[in-house]
């Protein structure tokens, strides 16, 4: 049995399905965590209990499809739940970078039900992504997703993951029916309160948008990337030990060019003024970090390009989820932040000469 939600994760079906290594327990309570508006699925804390003379981890975290039948749909549709669960038990314990260690990952047909109990990291930190991330800790994101990209930079094995989307897939091509049906919403909202010309660059990406996604597959080359690369989705240190970044949520991961990881980050997890005296700065190390990890034929002219060809796609993106009711006041400030960083970081270096390209 494959538990549908957190609430069904027993004391019988955790001693039947964690290793043989974890004694009995004999108790388990559970505390939901990541509630709220767009969670894709149920996250809870385990607190468990174990027999005289048994002993194992003090806590574990589980997780497992949506309560809300529509966040299933989509999520089945996207492959959302299926990445993460083949994620963990084709890809975690082989990287380089640090994840949580995976006691349990299960999927029915289909993707649903499906439950990951993965390992606790207790202590660490997290970056409040609304104040932004610090050089510090910008640089050391930067090291951890440039481990993660060198391991699978147009191998074999990336290739054959057929569990892991390109960008150019049909279903993200569709995105830009999505963002046809916001714009007018969008452009009457954001209008004077982001640089006009990215408002007029997304426009005319609209209607090329699959063009796009065709080009950049073509003009660089592919990797494993986190793709969700948010400052909220790292933790620093605690359990997994000092220094050590720990990488979280592989739900969107997909194939793709490894500087949308790092775009990401610097385009929406540092504030405006950080991003803009830093980002060179971080984008080199990036690429230092690639070139010492093996990475060859990926010159520094090749990978800035693509950084400032991501910032372009990512600012349109927003156009997309701008509109979303973000459920509570810290929702509506991240969002926010969101947009306004992303578009700035556009306008900043210029992305929208891309779009003579495809």
């Amino acid at each position: 049995m494959i538990p549908a939600q957190v609430d069904q994760i027993t004391v019988d079906w955790l001693n039947e399905h964690l290793d043989d290594d974890i004694g009995t327990i004999v108790e388990v309570a559970i505390e939901h965590i990541g509630e709220g508006v767009g969670i894709l699925g149920e996250v809870a804390r385990l607190t468990l209990t174990y027999a005289d003379q048994h002993s194992g981890p003090a806590t574990l975290i589980a997780k497992c499809q949506s309560i809300h039948p529509e966040n299933v749909v989509i999520s089945q549709l996207m492959g959302f739940y299926e990445r993460e669960v083949n994620f963990y038990s084709q890809v975690a314990a082989k990287l380089t970078v640090r994840t949580p260690h995976c006691y349990i990952a299960e999927m029915a047909d289909g993707g649903t039900p499906f439950v990951l109990v993965i390992e606790a990291i207790e202590g660490g930190s997290m970056i409040d992504q609304v104040v932004g991330a610090t050089l510090e800790e910008s640089l050391a994101i930067a090291r951890t997703v440039a481990a993660l990209h060198s391991d699978y930079w147009e191998t074999d094995a990336l290739h054959a993951m057929t569990w892991l989307p390109p960008m150019n897939n049909d279903l993200y091509k569709g995105a830009g029916a999505l963002v046809a049906a916001n714009w007018a919403e969008f452009v009457n909202t954001w209008s004077g309160s982001v640089p006009p010309q990215v408002i007029d660059w997304c426009g005319q990406l609209t209607p090329r948008y699959s063009q796009m996604l065709d080009w950049w597959t073509q003009n660089s080359p592919a990797t494993f990337t986190h793709t969700d690369c948010r400052a909220e989705n790292y933790l620093f240190g605690g359990s997994a030990g000092d220094g050590v970044v720990t990488m979280l949520d592989f739900q969107l991961s997909t194939r793709h060019v490894g500087t949308w990881d790092i775009a990401n980050f610097l385009g929406m997890s540092v504030t405006v003024a950080n991003r803009r005296a830093w980002e060179h700065d971080i984008v080199t190390h990036y690429h230092d970090e690639l070139v010492a990890a093996g990475v060859v034929d990926y010159d520094f002219a090749t990978c800035w390009r693509d950084y400032r060809y991501c910032l372009l796609h990512q600012a349109w993106t927003q156009v997309a989820v701008a509109n979303i009711d973000p459920g509570n006041e810290r929702g509506r400030l991240l969002l926010n932040e969101f947009v306004m960083r992303s578009f700035h970081a556009a306008a900043d270096n210029n992305s929208g000469e891309f779009l003579t390209k495809f």
